[in-house]
């Protein structure tokens, strides 16, 4: 954590230094980016952090009648429908191509 303290003084140093400079306008731009940026992060003192908690639930049991097999709970407790992973359906066969359909490719 202190090397980021460290480089946020020096990018704060360098962003006052590029203040008495004459810059070109995307310079200009992107040093108006960072000062905000710069800015944002200290008015948050890093302290607003979101986190993400994800739960699963397995259940396992020995004898399961067609209901049980067909559905499972999912992780906000509502049932899903169960999907066989080992048999997926066959995709669609391809579309013909159409006579009247000309791909032009121009140069």
């Amino acid at each position: 954590m202190r090397m980021l303290e460290q480089l946020l003084e020096q990018l704060q140093r360098f962003l006052k230094i590029l203040d008495g400079e004459k810059l070109s306008g995307n310079a200009t731009v992107q040093k108006g980016l960072l000062t905000e940026l710069l800015q944002s992060y200290k008015s948050s003192n890093g302290g607003d952090e979101e986190y993400i908690y994800m739960n699963k639930v397995i259940v396992t049991c020995q004898n399961q009648d067609k209901t049980d097999r067909d559905y499972r709970l999912e992780a906000n407790g509502e049932p899903g429908r169960h999907i066989n992973f080992k048999n997926p359906p066959e995709p669609p066969p391809p579309r013909p191509v159409s006579d009247s359909f000309q791909l032009v490719i121009e140069k």
